[in-house]
């Protein structure tokens, strides 16, 4: 499927991809918490044009970068329209243009929750091309690392968690094949009324489901085959070291965020 190369990792050697991954994972918490709690117009507008300057450091897809903004366009239109329109309050300042009535503040708060629901996709998407799931699950464990005091199955949610990572664009691109099969039979998937859509969606969701749990059982096989056993006996393949680099990345973050408590 065209659309599943957005939502895996390749590798660039950029900067951002020489991170340590632990503090990628902390950035991003830090970078999102400051975005949900910016109420400021000005500096969530720089926020968003920091993540787009990221993602050129990334040398990543401007294209990606297009189709994943596009991709949201119903969410903005439908956080317009309930801010702006449907949630005036009494004493907004009501413009009029042609046959539309908007309050002005609504809008205001519209276009922060449309650079907010941006701002995350943003982030995650930067972190899950530029981080491989393999890296990206080990520097997420160590974070957790402290949690297994308390015997908490850290390992085997990371790995579940990683696994689920790796199979997203897998299902994608298996039901994309089951798409077009179902087209050149003649199913309703590609009409344009939405109720022969509708009924054209469902033929296809048994054969998926068939293959993820397919899918499942091989990797089971696979890992029981090689003797898997948990964290027991497991030593880890990379030694991750903070550079000072990591430093002024989780600094810059620090600081994002105090700006967005101070101002």
């Amino acid at each position: 499927m065209a659309g599943s190369r957005f939502l895996i990792y390749e590798k660039r050697d950029s900067w951002l991809e020489r991170w340590d991954p632990r503090i990628k994972i902390m950035a991003l918490f830090l970078f999102g918490a400051a975005l949900l709690f910016n109420h400021h117009l000005i500096l969530k507008s720089a926020e968003l044009l920091l993540l787009i300057v990221l993602w050129g450091i990334a040398r990543l897809s401007w294209k990606a970068l297009a189709i994943t903004l596009a991709s949201l366009a119903i969410f903005y239109a439908s956080t317009m329209i309930y801010q702006a329109i449907l949630l005036s309050a009494p004493g907004d300042t009501i413009v009029r243009a042609g046959f539309l009535r908007f309050s002005l503040e609504g809008a205001m708060k519209g276009v922060l929750m449309c650079e907010q629901i941006a701002g995350i996709v943003l982030l995650l998407s930067l972190l899950v091309r530029t981080t491989s799931p393999i890296v990206l699950s080990e520097g997420l464990e160590m974070l957790l690392s402290p949690l297994k005091k308390w015997k908490l199955p850290i390992h085997e949610a990371v790995m579940m968690f990683s696994i689920a990572l790796r199979f997203l664009p897998i299902l994608l691109d298996e039901f994309d094949k089951i798409r077009k099969a179902q087209i050149a039979r003649g199913g309703g998937f590609h009409r344009k009324r939405a109720a022969a859509r509708f009924k054209g969606v469902l033929p296809m969701l048994l054969p998926l489901f068939v293959s993820a749990i397919l899918r499942a059982k091989e990797l089971a096989v696979a890992m029981e085959s090689r003797c898997y056993e948990g964290e027991q006996g497991r030593t880890p393949i990379r030694v991750y070291r903070l550079q000072y680099g990591d430093y002024m990345v989780l600094g810059i973050a620090l600081l994002n965020l105090a700006a967005v408590f101070m101002i």
